[in-house]
């Protein structure tokens, strides 16, 4: 697989912007997991010019409440499913099988509703007190996806032959490194040396919160890799909030 190949493939499988079309089976895909970092980086592109719009036009909280629907618009709400079908399995369910039965049920219960809808409050209500700091919203992207890379990469898969697992078993050791590249780029490029302690406050998170879901599920789903991703990004607000 190309470098452009594995872009575009990236690009159409996180996102709805237009690409050169091309055929892909899940194990092409895995293959170009390497530059979901990447595709974060042209998301929070497309995020931070919409922002500076947005803020121009609009006082900071409905701007901001833009941006979110943008971002969630732009990549299908694709995370956000995840990240709520998690959060339904866990609250929905009593021990490892019937956690995942709830997952694989596509309706939206309470916990997943729940988590889905304090996502993307407090994503709003952040960036809404961020002012001139819209250079977060090219790293969050970036750190949410990376934090995928590395739940692929370490932890083992709670549905082995599931489309999570073909896309865990081609995440390999190239993958991560041009994901890890893409992250540090992001984080000196955005915020210079204070983007640095989110290079290992991200990976520590992401150990941490995939821990708890192998303890609850016996590994990770494609669902999960999705909460991951949001819960990632939301970090990376937090932390700018937090500065």
């Amino acid at each position: 697989m190309s470098m452009l190949d594995g872009f575009f493939r990236a690009l159409s499988f996180l996102t709805i912007l237009p690409c050169p079309k091309r055929e892909s089976t899940v194990e092409e895909y895995g293959r170009a997991s390497g530059w979901f970092p990447v595709i974060g980086a042209v998301l929070g592109a497309i995020l931070y010019a919409s922002a500076l719009l947005f803020h121009r036009l609009f006082s900071p909280l409905p701007a901001s409440a833009l941006v979110v629907a943008l971002w969630a618009f732009v990549t299908r709400g694709f995370h956000l499913d995840g990240l709520a079908d998690t959060f339904d399995g866990i609250g929905g369910g009593f021990d490892r099988e019937s956690r995942l039965a709830v997952m694989k049920d596509s309706r939206l219960g309470t916990f997943g509703g729940t988590a889905l809808a304090a996502v993307l409050l407090l994503k709003t209500v952040i960036l809404a007190e961020f002012g001139g700091r819209l250079e977060v919203l090219v790293l969050a992207p970036v750190l949410g996806r990376w934090g995928i890379l590395i739940a692929m990469r370490f932890f083992p898969s709670a549905r082995p032959g599931g489309m999570g697992d073909t896309f865990r078993k081609h995440c390999g050791q190239p993958q991560l490194i041009l994901g890890s590249l893409a992250a540090l780029w992001a984080a000196l490029l955005t915020s210079g040396l204070h983007g640095l302690p989110l290079l290992a406050i991200v990976p520590a998170l992401t150990v941490l919160f995939s821990l708890w879901l192998k303890r609850l599920l016996g590994g990770l789903t494609g669902d999960s890799y999705g909460a991951v991703c949001e819960i990632m990004e939301l970090a990376t607000l937090f932390f700018f909030a937090a500065l």
